[in-house]
């Protein structure tokens, strides 16, 4: 499954979620978007996760990977400063990983 293949539909799933009340999410990701001037418009910094997401007992970032999809440097170099700060990231290719992350915290039974 392609990256934006996955997630379109890890989005679909939690707005599923968002909807029953379970979590709260936010698209992050970095990248850039061309303006109407010509120039470009950069979002989120170096390494940002592609979503962050709250439930009532904490926090993940999720990072959505094609199959053989890794983490560059900047990526990784976030991911450590959330682990040490005792955040929870991990990285997803698909909809049935996120659900895999949820149950491995307890998160699914809320």
């Amino acid at each position: 499954m392609s990256e934006s293949s996955a997630l379109k539909s890890i989005l679909d799933y939690l707005t599923l979620m968002r909807n029953q009340g379970k979590c709260w999410y936010v698209r992050v990701g970095s990248g850039k978007i061309r303006t109407a001037n010509g120039g470009f418009f950069h979002t989120g910094g170096v390494g940002c996760p592609d979503l962050i997401v709250l439930t009532r007992r904490g926090f993940i970032a999720l990072e959505v990977k094609a199959e053989k999809g890794k983490l560059s440097e900047g990526q990784v170099g976030v991911k450590n400063e959330i682990e040490l700060l005792g955040g929870s990231y991990h990285v997803v290719r698909s909809v049935d990983d996120v659900i895999a992350v949820f149950n491995s915290k307890g998160w699914h039974d809320e």
